[in-house]
């Protein structure tokens, strides 16, 4: 028993580290950005990314920037939370749920008093609840499409599952590009947000094995959680012989 234990406990201990790393580090940059200023090399890289991305990418950003907007994002949150449960059942919606739950917490006050980038990529004065630490964008995206993505790896079709996978994973990146090129943010804005969505990232990732049996000492929320059986197989009957 205590081999077959092993490798999980290893994995446990595994995502403990990185997500204590993960935590770590975005603790740091969050102290490290409460100066008055860019730190070095952020107005350069604005500056780089605003004047070189293609114009493909941009035009890309015009079309899922608008959904992922304070007003909107939750909207869309439900309709893939009800398609997540409608395809995979109940328990992966929940786990996204917990997801969705993660991206307000960065969002309960600006950790960071930043002004966003100016259109000449300059730094503004600061107003509060207009702050650009962290990116609310990149939150969400890693996130709750970061859930998605792992939530298809392990209930969807293995060619469905890639995918989603592949989609997933091309709008957070987009998103995060986009959040500085089209200077919205300065990049430790993106950099921060994806550090703090990372570390919820690798939790739900830990917890999706383990929620059932956290929950197994509490009968309704047990019920609740549990995968649905899978129907067993059909029996049939030897005919009698004479």
């Amino acid at each position: 028993m205590s081999e077959s234990l092993a490798p999980t406990q290893r994995r446990s201990r595994r995502y403990g580290v990185t997500t204590g790393a993960l935590v770590a580090s975005s603790t740091a940059l969050t102290l490290a950005v409460r100066r008055d200023g860019p730190l070095p090399g952020e107005v350069a890289t604005a500056r780089w990314m605003h004047e070189n991305t293609p114009v493909a990418v941009d035009r890309f950003a015009d079309l899922i920037d608008p959904v992922l907007t304070d007003m909107a994002a939750p909207g869309v949150f439900v309709a893939i939370f009800l398609l997540v449960w409608w395809r995979w059942g109940r328990y992966p919606a929940v786990l996204l749920g917990l997801a969705g739950t993660c991206t307000s917490l960065p969002r309960l006050g600006d950790l960071a008093e930043r002004p966003r980038p100016t259109p000449t990529v300059e730094w503004s004065g600061y107003s509060f609840g207009n702050g650009g630490y962290p990116s609310g964008h990149v939150v969400f995206a890693v996130l709750v499409l970061g859930t998605v993505a792992v939530l298809a790896r392990r209930h969807a079709r293995p060619r469905a599952a890639m995918w989603i996978v592949g989609a997933m994973q091309l709008l957070i990146a987009v998103t995060s590009w986009t959040r500085v090129s089209r200077l919205e943010h300065w990049p430790l804005d993106v950099v921060g947000g994806g550090l703090m969505a990372a570390a919820g990232l690798l939790g739900i990732i830990w917890l999706h094995p383990h929620l059932a049996a956290l929950a197994a000492g509490r009968p309704l929320l047990f019920r609740l959680l549990r995968p649905p059986e899978e129907p067993q197989p059909a029996t049939t009957r030897p005919p009698d012989r004479d």
